[in-house]
């Protein structure tokens, strides 16, 4: 099984970027923003809350996935949010007592491909279930606690 934990990152600001503070996921303790790379911050602790509390319900799998073919999103683009300037995106399903992220890759909402092969050697993550929704229902209360 591999281990989940949130750690607060800081996405620098500059000429035409804002800067944003938000919560990475970090697996068997390395983050995931550092191997996914480009211009992304994750779904957590930056948007208003209740976008926080549906990105939760979403990895949850409480919600439906925000794109097809049950893919979520857990890195979008830090200006906006908006799935349309592209994301980062996971296939996330619940096996027995686990939670399994696999297939990662970049899509957006209008184009029908999806990179895989630039993401081919990240996961797939196998997570305890209790251990997992602790730690993504985690996001909710750091989230409260700014």
């Amino acid at each position: 099984m591999s281990s989940i934990e949130l750690k607060e990152r800081k996405r620098e600001g500059g000429p035409n970027l804002s800067e944003v503070i938000y919560w990475d996921f970090v697996v068997d303790g390395v983050s995931l923003f550092d191997r996914v790379e480009g211009d992304f911050a994750s779904c957590f602790g930056w948007f208003l809350s209740e976008q926080n509390d549906k990105a939760i319900r979403r990895l949850l799998l409480i919600d439906d996935a925000d794109f097809p073919d049950n893919r979520r999103s857990v890195y979008v683009c830090p200006e906006c949010g908006d799935l349309g300037c592209g994301a980062i995106s996971v296939v996330i399903e619940k096996m027995g007592n686990s939670i399994v992220w696999r297939d990662f890759g970049y899509q957006n909402n209008y184009d029908e491909n999806i990179d895989l092969e630039a993401y081919s050697d990240i996961g797939p993550f196998s997570f305890n279930m209790d251990e997992y929704a602790s730690v993504i229902k985690q996001a909710s209360i750091l989230n409260h606690e700014r």
